[in-house]
């Protein structure tokens, strides 16, 4: 039997919702995105946001270096117009009154959720992770810029959903020496077999907690996880740190570019950020932990997560085991 192994390019994904960027970093300039090795156009026409192939059908020119005009679309080759529809709306050698061709942009399924804009390339057979606390008014949504980064998107989600490497790779931030034995922890599936909920109780060094200066809380402190996530490529990790009160839940969406280049979306929703300065400084500490992250998984062996037995797994890979098997179901 042949090993299974998922890249950022296979065809298995196209039948999911995969984010493509934040609803307001796209306007009525046309920008190209990648998604599973493809390109696409994303622009703002009639006042939404439309997703087309980055390709004009006339001579294949990039229509994301082109321009609005109107309520269309205009390719940069020979200046051909397309509608929000997708439609060919104006050819200027042919004149003002000729019949037009029979040119339709190609568009994939679209949607806005979480502040961000998602496609999918065929049917989807599920829906997008939901995030219970998007909307408890207590916690303040802090997001960080997009990250690409030359790695798999399997491969950033198996590591965001790990918490085995935390007191080897996050030396330097929080992981603890005192949390390296990984105790009992429970994998609830989803009823509909796409995802997960793991709940883990452990230890951390806590440099974020100000009274552990002044000697008023220790360094190491209890925190409790709770993991949630939905195929392709995302999670969601709330962690209460009971000693200070705080709430941090911590949203990844991936976005597979290419065979080697993902982009990683990630949204803070704290409880501990009433200002500006909050903000940035928790942006500033949460980008030393993904950077600590990136200097591993940017150097695995492949830009790829093997399906099979190729990998050696212990106890406490369970529900990293289980994520590979979730993903394996797509392959049947």
């Amino acid at each position: 039997m042949s090993p299974v192994v998922l890249t950022n390019e296979s065809a298995e994904l196209r039948r999911l919702w995969h984010p493509i960027g934040r609803i307001e970093s796209f306007g009525d300039e046309p920008q190209r995105v990648e998604l599973l090795g493809e390109a696409f156009a994303v622009v703002a026409l009639d006042g939404r946001i439309r997703v087309f192939r980055d390709v004009c059908p006339h001579r294949f020119a990039r229509l994301s270096d082109g321009r609005v005009v109107g309520s269309t679309i205009e390719c940069p080759y020979h200046g051909w117009r397309f509608g929000a529809d997708g439609r060919c709306a104006h050819v200027p050698a042919l004149g003002s009154d000729a019949t037009l061709p029979r040119a339709q942009l190609e568009s994939p399924r679209i949607r806005q959720q979480y502040d961000l804009v998602w496609i999918a390339l065929d049917e989807p057979i599920t829906d997008i992770l939901r995030i219970p606390e998007w909307d408890e008014p207590s916690l303040e949504k802090v997001w960080m810029p997009p990250v690409d980064i030359d790695a798999a998107a399997a491969q950033a989600i198996d590591n965001f959903l790990d918490f085995s490497h935390f007191p080897f790779v996050h030396a330097g931030t929080f992981g603890s020496d005192d949390d390296r034995l990984v105790g009992d922890f429970s994998t609830t599936k989803s009823d509909d077999g796409w995802g997960f909920v793991v709940e883990y109780d452990h230890l951390i060094d806590n440099h974020e907690d100000p009274l552990v200066a002044t000697g008023v809380h220790p360094l190491t402190q209890p925190r409790r996880m709770r993991y949630d996530y939905r195929v392709p490529f995302s999670a969601n990790l709330r962690l209460e740190l009971t000693m200070t009160g705080m709430i941090n839940s911590i949203v990844m969406w991936c976005q597979p570019m290419s065979l080697e280049r993902t982009r990683v979306h990630i949204v803070m929703l704290r409880n501990d950020c009433p200002t500006e300065a909050d903000k940035h400084a928790a942006v500033d500490y949460e980008m030393r932990i993904f950077t600590e992250d990136l200097a591993v998984i940017e150097h695995l062996l492949h830009k790829s997560l093997p399906l099979d037995q190729s990998q050696v797994h212990v106890r406490s890979d369970r529900h990293t085991v289980e994520f590979r098997r979730i993903l394996r179901r797509l392959f049947d």
